[in-house]
């Protein structure tokens, strides 16, 4: 074979071969993004996540700032509205660490234990922690609503006792008692003597006591590692080695939602939910429409209705539920509105008139038996106005309501019972801003407030008149954010598929263009030989053209004198 046929083969070849592989990455890039986002994003001992989720120290720093309310007119709880001022922010740099992680690949999940510790930070801090605070006596209020259902000679001694020890509706404590360090309270002593089994273990009272460092805050929990499927990154599966927790009836009490750091890859805009072992129940973001953080198009989500107006419907094959407990049903729930047994200006008409709405625009009829408003199931027997999540089965029946903070997105009849409220959303809200493709977090606005219930007591002469209020205690905003940097590496992800495709369609008109030379030289090598072949060939000694010369004779006489002119017409020969 020639050496121009060697090359052009060897081309040839290699225009073949950048078509076949272009059109591999055209057709095929979306299987192989996939492939590496399985193997970037899944949790193993060996991915890149891995050692930021152990330790979060290697983040950028999570603050948690935490704003208390202080009640400046105790005094008058009875002439009027109670008068809040905020305090703070006291802020305290997060660090999160897991703790006995264990994997278990037959099953790919993963379980550990959650530590979270606070350090104060004075720079960024308004005040200091030794600030005076007053506010409701939380002891004392969740005692007296504890034993509200109690028979009478149970309540009456505690009557007696709140009064013979001075104890008040309210009490004044440092920020740091209230919050980290605690305070020593007899009520909290002589609750281990009652006969009751669902009572706190702490010998102090603090909102965050003993829970700075501590692996039983957050329980053990088991993970899916979306080793198999990435689909299911994420996905909680078991708190504190079950499936379902005691506090709620089914269908409400089953572990699920996302343990609150990963989330699958390809979101849509369906509603998200986290499972909060601080409320122990899932929480639903609702979506919010579509944000640009740092040059990256997001999905926001947002603590909205569904959540804070116990509003969650959904269907259940009517076999399924026939074995829920009955006071899961729609019926029940309905049949008792909290609205008006608290009296608040919202009717029974109104709010048979807002489900409504809610009715047609969920699609969800009140008499389909398949339909579950899962939102009911949390109410604890009592719904709330909209924007309160009863936690009390929680939190060993004390009257702990979760809102957004100056209860924002809530019943307007709550903020007409306590003045100083000022919610905004920039400020107020709860938000998770996941990149779609690949489920990043790219920024979680936490933000909530606890909320303790003020209500009468036929028995407990210290409450026997006071009003019904849902008291705002604190609240807290903890924002996690990506840096520049993690955000430019995150992009650099993202433009892959457009890459593969580039390079995709660059290697088949490389490829193409190859083929073109090739087959052009071909041609216009092949049409030379032919000219070649049709021409006869040429030898040396023979002239090319056949040469003539031309001479003009005179056919007379040539005796005829040369010197006389004539008149004669010469004729050509040719030689």
């Amino acid at each position: 074979m020639r050496p121009w046929m060697n090359k052009s083969l060897s081309f040839g070849i290699l225009g073949l071969f950048l078509i076949a592989l272009g059109g591999a990455l055209c057709f095929l890039w979306p299987t192989v993004f996939h492939q590496i986002l399985q193997k970037e994003l899944a949790l193993s001992p060996t991915s890149k996540s891995f050692e930021i989720w152990k330790d979060t120290s290697k983040l950028p720093p999570m603050i948690l700032k935490i704003y208390l309310f202080n009640w400046t007119n105790p005094h008058e709880l009875y002439v009027r509205k109670p008068h809040f001022t905020q305090l703070g922010p006291y802020s305290f740099r997060e660090v999160r660490q897991k703790d006995n992680i264990k994997f278990h690949h037959e099953n790919k999940t993963v379980s550990y234990f959650q530590r979270r510790y606070w350090y104060f930070d004075a720079e960024h801090t308004n005040g200091s922690l030794s600030d005076i605070v007053t506010n409701l006596d939380p002891v004392v209020a969740s005692a007296v609503h504890k034993i509200r259902y109690w028979e009478a000679e149970w309540q009456n001694s505690l009557s007696i006792l709140l009064t013979t020890t001075g104890r008040r509706v309210h009490n004044s404590k440092t920020v740091n008692e209230m919050l980290f360090a605690g305070y020593s309270d007899n009520l909290l002593t002589m609750s281990k003597m009652m006969p009751v089994d669902d009572v706190p273990t702490y010998d102090r009272f603090g909102w965050l006591y003993m829970k700075n460092g501590s692996i039983e805050m957050d329980g053990h929990l088991n993970m899916e590692t979306g080793e198999e499927d990435i689909s299911q990154l994420g996905i909680l599966r078991k708190w504190n080695y079950k499936d379902r927790t005691r506090y709620f009836k089914s269908p409400c009490n089953d572990i699920e939602g996302s343990a609150g750091e990963f989330w699958p890859p390809n979101r849509t805009k369906d509603d998200i939910s986290i499972f909060s072992v601080d409320i122990c129940r899932p929480i639903i973001y609702e979506y919010e429409g579509t944000v640009s953080y740092l040059g990256i198009e997001a999905y926001r989500y947002t603590l909205d209705k569904k959540t804070l107006g116990n509003d969650t419907r959904r269907r259940f094959p009517h076999e399924q539920v026939k074995f829920f407990e009955p006071t899961t049903t729609t019926e029940d729930f309905f049949a008792a509105e909290h609205s008006a047994e608290m009296g608040f200006t919202t009717t029974t008409e109104s709010a048979s008139d807002e489900r409504s709405s809610e009715k047609s625009s969920d699609d969800y009829p009140d008499d389909n038996p398949d339909i579950i408003n899962m939102g009911h199931c949390y109410c604890n027997g009592e719904c709330t106005p909209l924007g309160l999540v009863n936690t009390t089965s929680c939190r060993y029946g004390a009257p702990v309501f979760i809102s957004l903070p100056h209860f924002y997105k809530s019943d307007p009849v709550l903020l007409d019972q306590v003045d100083g409220m000022s919610p905004n959303d920039k400020d107020h809200s709860f938000s998770i801003t996941l990149e779609p493709t690949t489920g990043i977090p790219l920024e979680v606005a936490a933000r909530l407030q606890i909320n303790l219930l003020l209500h009468p007591s036929k028995h407990v002469s210290l409450y026997r008149d006071v009003p019904k209020i849902y008291m705002p205690m604190f609240w807290f905003d903890l924002k996690v954010q990506v840096n520049e940097e993690m955000a430019s590496n995150l992009k650099k992800l993202l433009a892959l598929p457009i890459v593969m495709l580039s390079t995709g369609i660059a290697m088949i008109v490389v490829g193409i263009c190859l083929i073109g030379i090739i087959a052009f030289l071909y041609l216009k090598k092949k049409r030379r030989t032919s000219l070649r072949t049709a021409a006869p060939e040429k030898t040396v000694d023979e002239p090319s053209e056949k040469k003539s010369e031309v001479l003009y004779m005179d056919k007379t006489g040539s005796n005829e004198e040369s010197n006389v002119r004539s008149d004669r017409r010469l004729y050509a020969k040719l030689y």
